[in-house]
Parts: C-alpha cells; structure tokens; sequence
C-alpha cells in the first residue's frame, strides 16, 4: 500500500525531487505540497494523509520552525512527522524531536533515504539521517537523549543568551544587567554547556532559529 504524503517545502526543485523519491521506491504518493507554514496548515486541514515530509523552516507571515512543528503535532497528533533540514545545531535537533518529530535528516546526502525513513516513521520508529547521527553522536535505533533543550535552562541563562546572541559582548551584558563579569560569564558556560553547544556560531544559529 502506497502511502498519502504531504510534503512542505518553499523550493519547487525539493518539492519534485522528494516526489520522485517516493514514487521511485513505489512507498507513497505526494496527496498535497506546501510552500509556507500557511499552506501547509491549509494543506494538512483539507487533505487527508498517512505522514507530513516537512523543510524546518519556510518563509511566510506565520510562524515556522519549531513554532510549525508544535503547531502540526497539537493538531494532528497522529501524523508521523519527518523534518527535512539544512541545519547541523544539536540543540535544534533536539528541539525538534523533542516535539515528537519521528523522522529527521540532511537535504545533501541524506536526502536518498527518504523512503527508508518515510517506513521507519510510519512504523512508529525514529530515523535519523547518517549526518544527523554524526552531530548528535548517536547512531540508528539507539535512543536518542532529548536532554539539553530550552527546557532545561534557567530565565537568566536563556537571557544571556538572547543578549549575547542580538551581538552584545559578555561585558556589555554585565553592564546592561548589573551582574558581576564573571557571573555572566558563566551563566553563559552553564547555558552552553546545558544546550551542548561547542561554539558562539552555534549559540547564534539556535537562538536564531528559535526566534527569541
């Protein structure tokens, strides 16, 4: 049995290629595409389907990424969900499994997989991508630690790193905040270190995506 698939994308060249990808393999057929989160609010309300093949983030005037994903799994909860990315932050893999995301992997290399990963997730299991697994440090069918989430920091760590985030240094955010040098300093370290973040490049990506 084929399965109904709906698939977002805001590029019509990913759009056709997971198409193909699907009907190659004979798994499924594409019953509705979306190029915003609007779309495909549209899309999943009138189109009935087996799965959702979702990109994490599309342009458009409502929200998208995380806010996208909370939004389809509130109000299809019983549609498997598989995210297709161009992203390599592990906070942000996390985020987005977190949500109960059952499938997620990379648009380069990743992408021939689709079909594996489209009956994996449809049979309840999570499937993760080769470059997924390598940024997460995880490999295919091990339980996956969805720790080290927004979650799981404090207000005034999440603050450091919205501050330090928008291009503040660590000592304009002592001034802004009153807060002793190395007080921010290492509500910052905690912060990082609770994310598992290694790097500012991957501090700025997560809070960027996250929008705060």
């Amino acid at each position: 049995m084929a399965y109904r698939v709906i698939v977002a994308d805001d590029h019509p060249v990913v759009l056709k290629g997971i198409g193909l990808a699907l009907a190659r393999d004979g798994v499924a057929r594409v019953v509705g595409e979306a190029g915003s989160p609007e779309a495909l609010r549209a899309s999943l309300a009138s189109t009935a389907c087996d799965a959702l093949i979702t990109d994490f983030s599309m342009p458009g005037t409502d929200h998208d990424g995380l806010a996208m994903l909370a939004a389809v799994r509130a109000s299809h909860p019983a549609v498997p969900v598989m995210v297709i990315t161009t992203i390599a932050n592990p906070a942000l893999y996390r985020e987005i499994l977190s949500l109960g995301v059952l499938g997620l992997i990379g648009k380069s290399g990743d992408a021939r997989d689709i079909a594996d990963a489209l009956r994996e997730i449809m049979a309840g299991h999570v499937y993760l991508g080769a470059s997924v697994q390598a940024v997460l440090g995880v490999e295919q069918g091990a339980p996956v630690d969805r720790s080290g989430t927004l979650a799981d920091l404090s207000p005034r760590e999440l603050e450091i790193l919205r501050l330090f985030a928008t291009g503040n240094s660590v000592t304009d955010i002592a001034r802004a905040t009153g807060r002793g040098l190395s007080t921010v300093s290492q509500q910052k370290s905690n912060a990082m270190r609770k994310l598992r973040l290694v790097s500012d490049t991957e501090v700025f990506e997560y809070i960027e995506r996250l929008r705060l």
